[in-house]
């Protein structure tokens, strides 16, 4: 009997009962490699990518000035901005010289009412194309410009002298000088340097007239006063005054020197010394360009006179009737060439010509102004207070 040997053949389990959970685990190992490899290269790209904006962006922040460019004569091309901005905190800092022609005197930007504006100066270089030439950015305080010219002009002011010969003076021309600053500062003090402006001033007449009570008088000598102008203002001869002090100098004054005057009394001129007046009914007021001058009258009668300052040669004052107009506790003035802020007491009696008040000079008794007629302030304040808008004004 043969025996028959049947092939033992697995049959295929059914699928439901081989399934495991994760139907391929095998594909998914191979698969989590790769995606965090390209997580972490996708990570690294975004990160290199962010330092690369923040490199740029800082590169282009703080990136130097470029090359040739020039501020004030600092070359500072190729510099970084730091160093630029500590360099014009350096030229800030240095002093201006002011010259006359023939002396000099040295301050500060600061002194002279000046500041340079870093930041706004700092962002014109960072933008400046190459072989810029760029000038700082300066702002000026002319009202403080005005007082420290005006203080430095008794250093620079040279006093004329009546004698003989008779001596010119010369004396700063402030007007002038603020105009050229408010017109261009930048230029004017770009190189450390600043011209003033000189007038030549020349020596007063000795006023021979006028009330004096021949006693003697002591005078405190201010800040600006010339010998000739007290002996002037006073009614004597400046020879007698050197005499009885025994002054060998004139120009050696110093503020605070008392001086003996001999026939005390501050000249004031009779009514038969002083022109007629321009009206004999109401007040009215006369300027004398000749005697530098000016009178007050009430009914033809004199009241007050003191010493003015006229127009220059070149700006002489105009002659002829007119009347106040209109009149200002403080106005700005400009013409050609010149710029005054807050002028006090301001008249005017023919269209930018005036009476007013003066704080840039002391050189009364002469010549000294750009058309108006120019008096020390309290009398200024004066006139202003006693005169009103349609009061007579002749100028002779």
């Amino acid at each position: 009997m043969s025996k028959v040997v049947q092939n033992m053949v697995p049959s295929r389990p059914a699928a439901s009962a081989v399934r495991p959970n994760n139907p391929r685990p095998v594909t998914h190992r191979r698969w989590l490699p790769w995606l965090v490899v390209g997580g972490i290269g996708a990570v690294g790209t975004a990160v290199f990518a962010f330092i690369g904006i923040l490199l740029i962006v800082g590169i282009v922040s703080n990136r130097g000035i470029a090359s040739g460019v020039s501020v004030a004569g600092l070359s500072l091309g190729g510099q970084s901005l730091d160093d630029a901005r500590t360099q014009l905190k350096q030229w800030a800092a240095r002093p201006v010289t002011l010259t006359d022609g023939d002396r000099s005197w040295q301050l500060s930007l600061a002194d002279l009412g000046v500041q340079v504006d870093i930041d706004n100066t700092i962002t014109a270089l960072k933008n400046a194309p190459a072989k810029s030439q760029l000038q700082p950015r300066l702002t000026i305080d002319l009202i403080k410009t005005q007082d420290t010219l005006f203080t430095l002009s008794n250093q620079v002011n040279i006093a004329a002298v009546s004698g003989n010969p008779p001596q010119q003076g010369r004396a700063m021309d402030i007007p002038v000088t603020l105009s050229r600053l408010q017109a261009d500062v930048t230029g004017e003090l770009s190189d450390g340097i600043l011209e003033l402006d000189m007038i030549t001033v020349d020596p007063p007449e000795t006023q021979t007239s006028g009330v004096d009570s021949g006693a003697r008088t002591t005078h405190v000598v201010e800040a600006g006063q010339e010998l000739a102008l007290i002996a002037r203002d006073y009614g004597v001869d400046m020879q007698d005054i050197l005499t009885l002090n025994n002054i060998s100098n004139p120009d050696l004054l110093y503020v605070g020197q008392e001086l003996t005057i001999p026939a005390s009394g501050e000249y004031e001129p009779t009514q038969a010394d002083a022109p007629a007046a321009p009206t004999n009914s109401g007040k009215s007021i006369l300027v004398s360009t000749g005697e530098q001058r000016i009178y007050a009258y009430e009914d033809g009668k004199l009241v007050h006179s003191h010493l003015a300052s006229t127009g220059l040669p070149a700006t002489p004052t105009v002659l002829g009737d007119y009347k106040i107009y209109v009149k200002y506790l403080a106005d700005d003035m400009s013409g050609p060439g010149y710029f005054l802020p807050q002028v006090p007491y301001t008249m005017y009696f023919y269209q930018g010509y005036g009476i007013h008040g003066t704080y840039w000079h002391n050189s009364f008794g002469r010549p000294m102004s750009h058309g108006c007629v120019n008096l020390p302030t309290p009398e200024a304040k004066w006139f202003f207070d006693w005169a009103s808008v349609g009061t007579p004004v002749r100028v002779i």
